[in-house]
Formats: structure tokens, sequence, C-alpha cells
């Protein structure tokens, strides 16, 4: 069986939304990631935050991370058009 070749660039180069109550969001069109809220901690922290460390490894390694699973995002439907 062929293994899945996954990437996507947002956990680098993404901007994070803020919602109103200060939660930052990563992937904010699909996945809505919450890394970190803005009254709570700084930007640095924030992008250095566990989740999105854990979701560039998993990118890094070609693997889908657990909050892009089921998501229509471009990276898995592409994906799933490909088999």
């Amino acid at each position: 069986m062929k293994k899945e070749n996954y990437f996507c660039n947002e956990p680098w180069t993404g901007i994070f939304s803020v919602r109103t109550n200060g939660d930052c969001i990563c992937c904010p069109c699909y996945a809505q990631v919450k890394i970190g809220n803005i009254n709570e901690t700084s930007i640095q922290e924030i992008w250095n935050s566990p989740k999105l460390i854990e979701m560039r490894k998993s990118f890094s390694k070609g693997e889908l991370p657990e909050p892009c699973i089921n998501q229509l995002c471009p990276v898995v439907v592409e994906k799933k058009q490909d088999k």
C-alpha cells in the first residue's frame, strides 16, 4: 500500500486568526485549531505552541496531523482525489 505524503506550509508561513475573545486559531478556514490566546500569552509563545509544533512535525514527516484528518482543505482533498 502506497504511503501518502502530505504537506502544508500553513503551520510555518500562515497567518493565524485572532478571535474577538483573543483566541488564536491556526488554519481558520478548515481545522480551526486553537493554538493560544493573545490575552494570555505572547505571539512568540503562540507561534511556538505545542499544537503548532506537532502539526509542523507531522507535515515534516509527510504525515497528516490529527486536526487535519477529515478536513475539506486542498491538502487533504487533492490526496483523496489522487487515489
